[in-house]
């Protein structure tokens, strides 16, 4: 027989897996939902300026006074002669002049939630911001603006001119540095889409995993299974679900990863002064690339043994409990890789790294947010890859064995005594 002959069944399988979840509703149903759900929100802010353009909603409307949107100022500077400039600065805030006598009367209407706020302006350099607990960004914009306000009036009183008073501001912004030389990489730019892309590659592997040992165990509990096992070699049945299965994981998160970067880009100026989006977005292209790299390992090297233990469950009841291993395993992975990423230089995350099951999270943080050297990441792939055809051939035997067993499952060591005495 031909080469081309007997890796016939193998494509015949894979093609069949493979388009039997292209054509499946559920699986185009979420696909479909998660591009819009995409779109919907990396397009929010984008609706939400529509909508204010056409005066369809106004969220910034002037609170009422004696409403609890008020805040009552007390100002002992006379910087704030009126209060104009900070009405036009928060409008969806009432600022209402207020007295010092007044002070414990409006502390009591802020504690009953009456008041939004009491602001004191005691020197042009301190102000006080009484409030019952911090319910948004307010303080925060307040003392920015309160400081740039008060930097201005005195540098005003010096007599100098708008243009020199706008150099020295900003001149005197603090830059903030980390440096590649002593974190590696910039923590606070690569912790998000570190985490955003080792939770996908949990979420798909975990799912694609579970879906493949159902398809084993429905196969098996119709009894369709007997005929293919006599039809094939149970080596092309095995590789040919995994890979199909894998290539239709890898298409629903290639179309994720495209939404998601045809939609910001469409909506990248609304997004400019956020820092987390931007950190996403923004990310170097050889990350989409491990991405895709250690889906394919990960997943790989897992869904070998979902399909060798979904083969051993009679039916689709029992696959929780025969998968159970492999999803304890997935899961001591990802805790794992999170703990790491709080730690990405630790010497116990590189241990990891070089194991298998464990490699494809644990390796892809150190590579997100560390510089690791590239025979490290050569030596973690080349045990993964062993690991896979390792796993590929024990995973073909269990199955030839499992998807002819029916009853209860068996115990390991029946299945290491069945294994021996199949492969005398």
């Amino acid at each position: 027989m031909s080469r081309i002959s007997r890796f016939r069944p193998f494509r015949v399988v894979l093609a069949f897996e493979y388009l039997s979840y292209l054509r499946n509703k559920v699986y185009i149903g979420i696909t479909v939902a998660m591009i819009v759900l995409i779109g919907i929100g990396l397009s929010l802010p984008a609706i939400i300026a529509g909508v204010r353009a056409l005066g369809l909603a106004d969220p910034q409307t002037p609170a009422q006074p004696g409403s609890k949107d008020t805040v009552h100022v007390i100002d002992e500077t006379g910087l704030m002669a009126d209060l104009d400039a900070l009405r036009q600065q928060w409008p969806q805030f009432l600022f209402a002049p207020a007295e010092r006598a007044e002070l414990d009367h409006l502390k009591q209407t802020v504690h009953e939630g009456e008041a939004r706020a009491v602001l004191v302006l005691e020197t042009p350099s301190r102000a006080t911001l009484i409030e019952r607990r911090s319910q948004d960004s307010l303080p925060a914009e307040l003392s920015d603006w309160l400081t740039a306000r008060s930097r201005i009036s005195q540098l005003t009183a010096l007599g100098l001119d708008e243009d020199t008073i706008g150099q020295i501001l900003a001149e005197s912004e603090l830059i903030w540095v980390e440096t590649v030389a002593e974190q590696g990489k910039a923590t606070q730019q690569t912790y998000f889409y570190t985490y955003l892309l080792m939770f996908l590659l949990y979420i798909t592997v975990m799912m694609y995993g579970q879906l493949l040992a159902s398809s084993v165990a429905s196969e098996k509990s119709n009894r369709a299974m007997e005929m293919l096992i006599t039809s094939t070699r149970p080596l092309n049945l095995m590789f040919g679900k995994v890979l199909g299965s894998g290539l239709a994981g890898l298409t629903q998160i290639g179309l994720f990863l495209l939404a998601a970067a045809g939609f910001y880009a469409l909506n990248r100026a609304h997004w400019a002064g956020i820092a987390f989006i931007q950190s996403v977005f923004d990310m170097p292209p050889a990350i989409i690339g491990y991405t895709v790299l250690f889906y394919l390992l990960g997943y790989f090297m897992y869904a070998f043994l979902y399909g060798a233990l979904g083969s051993l469950a009679s039916r689709s009841e029992d696959i929780n409990t025969s998968i159970m291993p492999v999803i304890l395993v997935i899961m001591a992975a990802m805790f794992i890789s999170i703990f790491g990423m709080l730690a990405p230089e630790a010497t116990w995350l590189a241990v990891f790294s070089y194991v298998p099951f464990v490699a494809p999270m644990a390796m892809f943080v150190r590579i997100c947010m560390t510089d690791v050297p590239g025979w490290s990441i050569a030596l973690s792939v080349a045990l993964m890859l062993l690991t896979i055809y390792a796993t590929g051939s024990l995973s073909s035997r269990i199955y030839r064995l499992g998807v002819l067993m029916y009853g209860k499952p068996p115990r390991l060591a029946d299945l290491v005594r069945l294994m021996r005495q199949a492969g005398r």
